[in-house]
């Protein structure tokens, strides 16, 4: 299923075309946020700015699903750490399920969906 960019999401998508992890900070407290709003979480008067994210981050929980219908199991779903604080709900490549461990170093890379889109996968340091 491909996804919809809405009015708050669109630079995102657009960054990930690029090869760019946007996300976004309060531009009053300099807090970040993950997902795509509007508003600040920080401060609801203020309207978020999209900054590129270093793209590095930990694994803070996964789950390994064997079956499914979507997709072909078995495939992971990691919840990753971001290092600006926030939690993004992903993907993990390059690794075997005896190897995932919570705190494991990772850094994003791009999936290509098709040749509009592509999504945010994250790999082992």
């Amino acid at each position: 299923m491909k996804p919809v960019p809405d009015n708050d999401s669109a630079p995102f998508w657009e960054g990930l075309k690029q090869g760019r992890l946007l996300i976004q900070r309060c531009p009053s407290t300099g807090r970040y946020q993950w997902y795509p709003r509007g508003h600040s979480i920080h401060d609801p008067s203020a309207t978020p700015e999209w900054v590129e994210a270093k793209g590095t981050g930990e694994l803070f929980s996964f789950t390994v699903i064997h079956r499914g219908n979507t997709r072909r199991p078995p495939y992971n779903c990691a919840m990753v750490r971001l290092d600006e604080g926030v939690i993004m709900l992903s993907s993990l490549r390059g690794i075997d399920e005896a190897d995932m461990r919570i705190g494991l170093k990772l850094r994003v890379d791009f999936e290509p969906l098709d040749e509009e889109t592509a999504l945010p996968v994250f790999r082992p340091v």
